[in-house]
Order: C-alpha cells, then structure tokens, then sequence
C-alpha cells in the first residue's frame, strides 16, 4: 500500500487528528464530512477534502511523500476546478509532507497563495512527539518513523492506546513488507497482547466470520504435521493472499478502483472483486 493511501486512510478514520495537525481543536471535525472529490471537466480527482457541515472553511488535502516539481501547478489547478464545480467558498490547501527535502521549490507564479495563507504545509518530521500531541498524531508520526525508532514507538504506542492496534498493524505491515504478521507481533515481543487486540478489530473478525483465517492456518499445521513441503507452501501464500484481501474494503472506501487495488496489492483483479461489496 502506498504511504499517501495511509494518510488518507488514517484521515478518514481519525479526523480529528487532522484538525490537531492544522492548530484547531479535535472536536472541530464534529463539523466536516471527509471525501474523495471527483472533478469531471479534466478528470481530477482530489483524494482528501473536509468539507464543512456548516459555514466554515474547506480544507483540501495532499499527502505528498516524494519529490515532483509539477506537484504546486496541479495542486491549484484542481483546486480551482474543485470551486467553479462546488461553489466558491473560503478555502485552504493543506498538504502533508514527510519532510522539507521533498518539496518542490516550484511556486512561480503562486506566491501570492502562499502570502495570503492559502497554503499550510506540515513536515512529519518537525511535529513535536506524538504522543505529546495525542495518539492520531503519534500514527502519522509512525508513518516516517526509521525502522528501529519504530519498533520502539509501536510498542510505547500500543501500551498506551491498545485500540489503536488495526491502524498500527497497517502502518508496520507498510514499514516491513518483507515481513510476516507473525515475525512483526515476535520482532515486537507483545505476541500475545497485539494478538488478543488484533481479534478485536472489524478487519479480523469479517475474515474470521467467512472461515478463510481459520481455515488458513489449520491447513498449515496439517501441512506441517504431514510433512507435505508443497502443502505449507501454498498455505502460506493463501495466507499472504488473504492478508491482502482484507484490505480491499478499506482501500476501495479510500475511492481506489478495484484495477488500482490489484495493482497496489499486487494480486490479481478477479481476487479483488472477488470480494463482496
């Protein structure tokens, strides 16, 4: 999964670390509704706006994690075919950066933007610590973390918001894609924690409920106790399959098509939309 897909998937599900980042209070995102925006003139698509409930500004967001010098002259070109198709109204592009050095310098011709407070930019890397700032904060922080430093604020994390294991199993699968769940939950020394944790979240339980978990791993100890090598081996990419698969509703609430999804996950599309909507 990419890093930006995170970021709008911990901005849906925790919107009022959002409000965090940008200096308002939590409770603001009481009053905005989170949503993919499709443009239809030049087939834009703006993967993040907070529209307001009520009379208030709308904050159009970018998460933007490498270096593209066209990124500022597409930015405002979608934002202003987003005003002429939804009305004009007070506004403010926020874009979300791991750090400065992946900014474009390219802002000729919109200066007068950033003068007058159009655009804030926040650098993950400059936030104070995230714990400090409250646990929403502490994931985006998660997301830049270097793999050692991030083992460490994983476990600091999970003791302190344990229901917050679904979004921090997300991240670390990203950070360690080479790893399995398993190696991740004993790297962590908290197996059986994280594990009880993990059963709680709606993504464990609706593969539970279709039996393919259970199913998974029983084949497995079978292949073991037998000794059947080809056995162990298609269970494990079975399981590695439906690992993926778990994710497929998450991403296409996120507005990923299901031709997207495979190619993020890297598995085939009948996989995909094999899986009920």
């Amino acid at each position: 999964m990419r890093t930006d897909a995170l970021v709008y998937f911990l901005l849906k599900s925790l919107p009022q670390a959002f409000f965090v980042l940008i200096g308002r209070p939590a409770d603001d995102a009481k009053n905005y509704r989170f949503q993919s925006v499709e443009l239809k003139e030049l087939s834009f698509r703006l993967d993040g706006v907070f529209m307001p409930l009520s009379a208030d500004i709308s904050y159009i967001v970018e998460a933007q994690f490498h270096l593209d010098h066209q990124f500022y002259p597409r930015l405002f070109a979608e934002v202003f075919v987003y005003l002429k198709q939804y009305g004009n109204a007070p506004w403010q592009a926020v874009v979300i950066y791991p750090s400065r050095k992946v900014e474009s310098k390219n802002i000729s011709g919109y200066e007068a933007l950033f003068e007058a407070g159009l655009v804030q930019r926040i650098y993950l890397d400059e936030l104070p610590d995230g714990l400090k700032l409250g646990n929403g904060i502490a994931l985006f922080k998660l997301l830049i973390e270097p793999e050692q430093a991030a083992i460490r604020s994983a476990k600091t994390l999970l003791e302190q918001a344990p229901e917050q294991v679904d979004f921090i199993q997300q991240i670390l699968f990203y950070k360690f894609s080479n790893l399995t769940r398993e190696e991740i939950l004993k790297m962590l020394s908290i197996e059986e924690a994280f594990e009880a944790e993990l059963k709680k979240t709606r993504a464990y339980q609706e593969i539970l409920q279709e039996g393919k978990l259970e199913g998974i791993k029983q084949g497995i100890k079978e292949g073991i106790k037998e000794g059947i090598k080809e056995g162990i081996k298609e269970g494990i990419k079975e399981g590695e399959l439906q690992g993926k698969l778990a994710a497929v509703p998450i991403l296409r609430r996120l507005g990923l098509s299901d031709e997207q999804i495979a190619a993020e996950l890297s598995v085939p599309i009948s996989a995909v939309k094999s899986i009920s909507r």
